[in-house]
Parts: C-alpha cells; structure tokens; sequence
C-alpha cells in the first residue's frame, strides 16, 4: 500500500516538486532579508560619515603659533581629521632645510617627528611681518599634552607651526566622500534596488497606453 501511494504521488510529481521548491523559496527570503539588514547599516553608517565629513569641514583650523626660540611652547590638541603642523623659520634656500636637531627644537609629549619629505617646498613659504619664511619641517597632529622644545633657535626665528596645506588622505572631505559612497553601495545592496527596473518598465508601459 505504501508503494502504491509513493508510486502516485511520483506519478503526479506535485509533493516531490513543492518539497523541492519549498527550501529554495526560504532561503531566497533569507538573503533577501541579510541583504536589507547590510543595505540598512551601510545607510545609516553613509549617513553618519557624510553628515560628520560635512560639519568637521566647516570647523575652523588650529591657529598658528609662533614658538620660542629657547624654550618650551605649548601645542594645541588637532583631531584625526585635520591637518599636521609644519614649523616655518627662516633659511637662506628653501629647497636646502636644515634638520630640526640643527635647527634646535624638538616635538615633545603628544607630538612626534615622522618621516620627512624629500621636498619641503611644497608645504610653501608664508609672510609673517614682512618676514619670509620656510618650512623647515613636518610634524605630526598634535594630542592633549603637545609641546614644541627649542634650545638656540633664534638664528632661524622667527619660528612659527602652522597646519599643513597638503591635503591628507583622511581628511573631512575624505569622510564625506566615504560616507557618499556608502550610501550609493547601501542602495545597490538592498533588495528593493532589484524591483526598480521592473517597476519603470511597468509605468512606462501605463504611460504608453495613455
């Protein structure tokens, strides 16, 4: 009797298929829904680097701080987004710096010296005064307890740290870009972006028929 009965339902092949198309229809559902929960944290986190890239953009650099050329100066605290310090002085060729043991300072606490680049021009010249002066060297952001130590500088004073005017790669901007690029992957990801050409199709097809 069982034999019989597993004979019809393969003769009318509707158990055996529903059985097979069952799982499929489950886990299709389940990407589905993995597919929305990524799309939603890609959006959200876009949207927070976007808005953030965008308010750390429009807040004002450090201010540039003039050191003392035989003593300790006190360096402001620079977020991740912004800016290294470059210490400016005066040199007789800009494209020949000394380094900064010769110059006689040195970074302390919350403030290294990182390699430096082999052109220093391109940090350009200010003006302070009427006084030209150089970069002498690049420096890194600065933390909480950030200090400048000099020691017999005044032959290269006035010296003054200022931001850089390179553009780093990690920048407030950069933040924006990556919070736009997260939002577009987000809405590329979610399963909803699928329907969308169907859906065209489907209001082109009503207008046609206006």
């Amino acid at each position: 009797m069982a034999d019989g009965e597993s004979l019809a339902r393969r003769l009318l092949g509707g158990g055996h298929g529903r059985d097979q198309r069952a799982p499929r229809l489950r886990d299709t559902a389940r990407i589905r829904r993995r597919r929305a929960w990524v799309a939603i944290a890609l959006l959200v986190l876009g949207l927070g680097c976007a808005g953030f890239g965008v308010v750390a953009g429009r807040a004002a650099p450090p201010s540039p701080i003039q050191l003392d050329p035989d003593g300790v100066t006190s360096v402001p605290a620079t977020h991740f987004y912004q800016s290294p310090w470059v210490l400016y002085g005066q040199v007789d060729d800009p494209r020949r710096v000394p380094s900064l043991t010769d110059v006689g300072c040195a970074p302390d606490g919350d403030l290294r010296l990182p390699e430096q680049p082999d052109d220093m021009t391109q940090y350009g010249s200010r003006v302070i005064d009427g006084v030209s002066i150089a970069a002498l060297a690049l420096l890194s952001r600065s933390g909480s307890q950030a200090s400048v130590r000099c020691s017999d500088a005044a032959d290269y004073a006035p010296l003054w740290l200022m931001p850089s005017s390179v553009a780093e790669p990690f920048t407030a901007t950069g933040i924006a870009i990556l919070g736009a690029v997260l939002l577009v992957v987000g809405a590329l990801v979610h399963p909803a972006t699928d329907e969308l050409p169907a859906r065209w199709r489907a209001a082109r097809g009503r207008r046609d028929e206006r």
